[in-house]
């Protein structure tokens, strides 16, 4: 009887845990709730700067996120914080952002300031946000609950997006007022996520050495680093793509569609990923090669574009979800901090703040502004990408199968 009652406990805990991360994943993307305004910036507010140094800066709080995290990890490892602390601390930082843009929104130098403290707090909370799905639940449950906390992203992603697509056409920083929903959420995290620490952490009588990095972790960073340089560009060259079909509430509306694609497809990555394993990447690999032709080729018209838009964000809930939950079967608990950063923290990170220094330059030198060539270069470059995918999988499938028999 005592154990049905603690078995119970037990389920209700996970279940509050489970809603509680789902919740904290509504706000994991809030870079989407400025993507819509990055026309308007860039034209507007600082005219004398070019777009790429507007989606640059834009984009720096993808590298202050990783060297963040590198930062928190070591000191979880160290027993100094807990990743319920870490949770808490980016959280109530996302709130202190929307405060200092309410504030101090005039210069440039205020738009990378945003963009440093966004960095610090997402690399505070969003990373180890999955570092508690590693934790807490077993093989079965993490991979049914990966997918539903990507559609939560994805989710908040709609709503930040279309919010700050109808904010930023009242004023610029409009976007950033959204933020302010971090402190709720840090109020919720504070009471509900469980206190732990590290079991690499040096605590009297409770000290296991740290394990080994399995060496496919690096593999799945790598893919989910190239993957995000090319999914970021979509949003982030859509305001610019349909300047003369609508403003930065038409941007907000389809970053939301893109979004949706996400939230639509997290639903059913649970038991896509039990049934093709790795080859899902590939999928999603294939959803955005589609979705950027349709964007390219069909510039002009907003329907079309938006079709290709939702299918390209179908990707997102596909590929790292994947990526996420792979990992999470190559570490135990005295790794998983250092794993969480590696996955879900610098190699998306760095993959997106990468991706306009290095597609948006390459594309304007070789066909100057056209984001028309630059969505369709980019769906030239995720073909080749799937398909060495494939081939990878294949292989490694082929081997697998070798060695078992």
């Amino acid at each position: 009887m005592n154990d049905d009652l603690k078995g119970i406990a037990n389920r209700k805990k996970q279940n509050v845990l489970m809603w509680t991360m789902l919740i904290i994943a509504l706000v994991q993307m809030p870079a989407l709730a400025l993507t819509p305004a990055i026309h308007l910036i860039q034209t507007q507010a600082f005219p004398e700067k070019t777009l790429a140094q507007v989606q640059t800066v834009m984009g720096l709080s993808n590298l202050v996120w990783p060297l963040t995290s590198i930062v928190v990890a070591f000191l979880i490892n160290r027993g100094k914080v807990t990743k319920k602390g870490a949770v808490v601390f980016g959280l109530v930082l996302l709130f202190v952002t929307g405060i200092f843009a309410l504030l101090q929104h005039t210069f440039f130098w205020n738009l990378i300031a945003l963009s440093v403290l966004l960095g610090i707090s997402c690399g505070g909370f969003v990373t180890n946000a999955f570092g508690l799905l590693f934790d807490n639940f077993d093989d079965e449950t993490r991979q049914k609950v990966a997918g539903y906390q990507t559609s939560s992203i994805n989710l908040g992603g709609i709503l930040f997006s279309l919010a700050g697509g109808v904010l930023a056409t009242m004023i610029w920083y409009g976007g950033y007022l959204i933020l302010l929903l971090g402190l709720p959420v840090a109020v919720l995290a504070f009471i509900t996520v469980p206190y732990y620490k590290s079991p690499s952490a040096k605590i009297s009588g409770d000290y296991t050495e740290k394990s080994k990095l399995n060496p496919r972790i690096f593999y799945y960073a790598a893919i989910a680093f190239l993957f995000m340089m090319i999914y970021a560009a979509c949003g982030a060259n859509i305001s610019t793509h349909i300047d003369k079909l609508g403003n930065s509430a038409t941007s907000g509306i389809l970053v939301a569609v893109q979004m949706g694609g996400g939230v639509v497809s997290g639903l059913f990555f649970g038991r896509l990923s039990d049934k093709f394993g790795d080859m899902v990447m590939v999928f999603a690999c294939t959803a955005v090669f589609i979705g950027y032709l349709f964007i390219g080729l069909f510039s002009s018209s907003l329907v079309m574009i938006t079709i290709g838009i939702f299918l390209a964000g179908t990707s997102l809930s596909i590929m790292l979800p994947r990526c996420i939950y792979s990992v999470s079967t190559l570490v135990d608990k005295s790794n998983s901090a250092t794993a969480t950063v590696i996955i879900s923290s610098i190699a998306p990170s760095l993959g997106g703040f990468l991706s306009p220094i290095v597609f948006t330059n390459l594309t304007v030198a070789l066909a100057g502004e056209s984001t028309v060539f630059r969505y369709l270069f980019l769906s030239g470059v995720v073909l080749v990408f799937g398909l060495t995918i494939a081939l990878l999988t294949h292989r490694r499938t082929k081997k697998e199968k070798a060695l078992a028999a």
